[in-house]
């Protein structure tokens, strides 16, 4: 009976129940963490808190952020504002970063509700619980923040999707927009949904120009957060690109990639060569007709326009890219695609990476089989029983979210279609750069399908326990 009174009292209140659980977990795990280094469990996180630290002094703050160009400027800018008052205090990034994946929590479970209540409940919980979530949290990375803002675009889109009104498409775009200020990984989709946002008004059977109005705004909502940085881009560098990224993700990440399956040349040989290629071509296009010396990493990066550099190191990379066997990249693709779904977030848990531990990127071999047997089994110390105990603890869960996407697609194709497209979308776009990172945007449609299959066997424990 005692029983029945709480999930009672749990199912009248379920997202505040899961946004407190949820943040009852992280602040526990973060009363764990010793040390600022438990929140640079990433290179990446130096280079943010670096950013924070200009933006936070009046005096450097218009400067550093006219000239950052390869990250979104909109998690810098908070990581700013946390420096400019508590200073050099990296726990209350993660604090408040704490509150905001719990909102993300709460989120989930409101996706999952538009399912069943039992869904919801349970995909909130479930999120609560997920060790990516929990994890990403407490890293100085734009993971949390870019996730909560998704999460709300995804909620106010699939409920478009149901009873299309104008308040819901200007929600979801600005969240999308907001996103992608955050990480423009976001941006291709939002300019793919917007034509969906038109079709669907249309499909709920209101007139041409209430659907073309929906439209737009969600199309003004996602542009809005992104125009001032494209706009600076624009005037300052004659680029209509939002960062400068694309060339060094291209080169330093793809071509090694994909050539190490093509031909099993070790990964960081691959990029070595791409940085010598880079440098010579910059040097012919970039430096020689100003009389710079490119080998000089300060004339380089001081007195050339970054997107000239980033294009210069893209065209580098799509002539190599070029040149690689269509089979590699099958190969590289899905073997990433695997990755990124399997691979167990508790790898980057600042305690595990502290672990002495080799690099997977750059073991040998030329399949994901060959590298994961030499990364397991040629050197084993505690990171690789770590990593074994994860893949196993990780399988019940793919299990379940491949339940769930079977089930999903017999009740609402719709909705099995629309979360189809947003793993694909980042499945495909990561190809073989896998890490559990890379997951993330994908973790609030995992959570509910996951959730689906439970929420099945839930209601036929819990009668047998009412009676």
């Amino acid at each position: 009976m005692h029983f029945i009174t709480m999930a009672c009292r749990i199912a009248a209140h379920p997202l505040s129940t899961v946004f407190l659980l949820a943040l009852l977990v992280r602040l526990i795990n973060l009363a764990f963490l010793t040390g600022n280094e438990s929140f640079f469990a990433e290179t990446d996180a130096f280079a943010y808190w670096k950013l924070g630290a200009g933006l936070a002094r009046p005096e450097s703050f218009w400067s550093t952020l006219l000239a950052e160009t390869d990250r979104m400027p909109l998690y810098p800018l908070l990581l700013g504002g946390i420096r400019h008052i508590f200073g050099d205090a990296p726990r209350m990034v993660a604090i408040l970063q704490a509150v905001i994946d719990a909102g993300t929590c709460a989120l989930i479970a409101a996706l999952g509700a538009l399912i069943s209540p039992l869904v919801g409940l349970i995909a909130g919980i479930l999120a609560a619980l997920s060790l990516t979530l929990i994890v990403f949290s407490t890293q100085i990375l734009t993971e949390t923040v870019s996730l909560f803002f998704f999460t709300l675009m995804l909620l106010a889109g699939t409920r478009f999707l149901r009873h299309p009104t104008n308040a819901l498409a200007i929600i979801a775009g600005l969240a999308g927009g907001i996103a992608s200020a955050t990480r423009p990984a976001v941006a291709p989709l939002l300019a793919a949904a917007v034509p969906l946002v038109l079709v669907i008004a249309l499909m709920q059977r209101r007139g041409f120009a209430a659907a073309l109005a929906a439209a737009l705004l969600f199309a003004v909502g996602a542009a809005a957060p992104i125009a001032p940085v494209l706009l600076r881009n624009v005037i300052h560098y004659g680029s209509f690109s939002l960062t400068t990224q694309t060339g060094h993700h291209l080169a330093d990440w793809i071509v090694p990639l994909v050539t190490q399956r093509a031909d099993g040349t070790p990964y960081q040989n691959t990029v070595d060569r791409m940085e010598a290629l880079y440098a010579q071509r910059a040097q012919a296009i970039l430096c020689a007709p100003r009389k710079l010396e490119c080998s000089a990493e300060h004339d380089l990066n001081g007195e050339t326009n970054p997107f000239q550099r980033a294009a210069v190191k893209s065209e580098v990379a799509r002539e190599a890219m070029a040149r690689l066997p269509l089979s590699a990249y099958a190969k590289a693709w899905l073997e990433g695609m695997v990755v990124n779904l399997a691979s167990p977030a508790l790898l980057i848990d600042p305690r595990v990476r502290a672990m002495p531990k080799p690099s997977f990127y750059n073991t040998p071999g030329t399949s994901l089989w060959e590298k994961t047997r030499a990364y397991l089994f040629d050197d084993p110390a505690a990171y690789q029983v770590l990593l074994i105990v994860g893949l196993v603890a990780m399988l019940p869960i793919l299990m379940l979210e491949a339940a769930g996407f079977v089930m999903l697609a017999r009740t609402l194709p719709w909705a099995a279609v629309c979360a189809g497209g947003v793993l694909a979308y980042f499945l495909l776009l990561n190809g073989p750069v896998a890490t559990p990172k890379y997951r993330l945007p994908m973790e609030p449609v995992l959570i509910v399908l996951a959730a689906i299959p439970l929420a099945r066997l839930a209601e036929r424990v819990l009668p047998r326990r009412s009676a």
